[in-house]
């Protein structure tokens, strides 16, 4: 098998590995799991839409390299090092997506800043479409708008910068939606 072949087939196993990794977020019946894949691709199509429709400082390209390569070492810090160090020896150091990945992790430019950020967004969106099924699962209705804004507080001191102002407020909009989805939920789902 060529050099080339390889490195394809083990991106390939890479991407098909993130579609059995469960996230705590539902799909929009509330029941089905959202896999990494899932909200990769969810990431991928809408940071790049959010930076294009907002405008300004963000290379949108970069915002969507970094969204596709994001999650490819999530989980817990332990875990994630020893996943990014095999990563590391499987595709080699000069690969476009341990670079890219590297870039992402170092946190040291807007765009990768950005797609941090709006990776906190997209729970909440789903929120919307399963009427909070996971966050009940979890926590009361009171605990739910409290984590809010205590999350909102804390990004919004981590993201101090004047580019990051709109996204701030697209975040604490879907956090408001999120919190009135709730509130619209059956009074069985609301005792949850």
């Amino acid at each position: 098998m060529s050099p080339l072949l390889a490195q394809t087939a083990r991106l390939a196993h890479y991407a098909l590995a993130l579609g059995r990794v469960n996230r705590a977020t539902a799909h929009e019946d509330g029941v089905r799991p959202e896999t990494d894949t899932d909200h990769t691709v969810m990431l991928a199509l809408v940071a790049p839409e959010l930076a294009y429709q907002v405008g300004g400082v963000f290379q949108i390209y970069r915002v969507g390299a970094f969204a596709v390569v994001h999650d490819l070492v999530a989980s817990k810090k332990a875990r994630e090092e020893a996943a990014h160090e095999l990563l590391r020896e499987e595709l080699g150091r000069m690969s476009w997506v341990m670079r890219t990945l590297d870039a992402y992790e170092r946190q040291d430019t807007r765009e990768a800043r950005l797609v941090r950020l709006l990776d906190k967004l997209l729970p909440e969106v789903t929120h919307l479409f399963n009427g909070c099924s996971t966050a009940r699962a979890h926590v009361d209705r009171a605990g739910f708008a409290r984590s809010h804004r205590e999350q909102l507080a804390k990004l919004t001191a981590e993201y101090p910068e004047p580019c990051f102002a709109p996204y701030l407020a697209l975040l604490s909009e879907a956090m408001d939606a999120s919190e009135a989805a709730w509130a619209m939920a059956t009074p069985e789902e609301n005792e949850r």
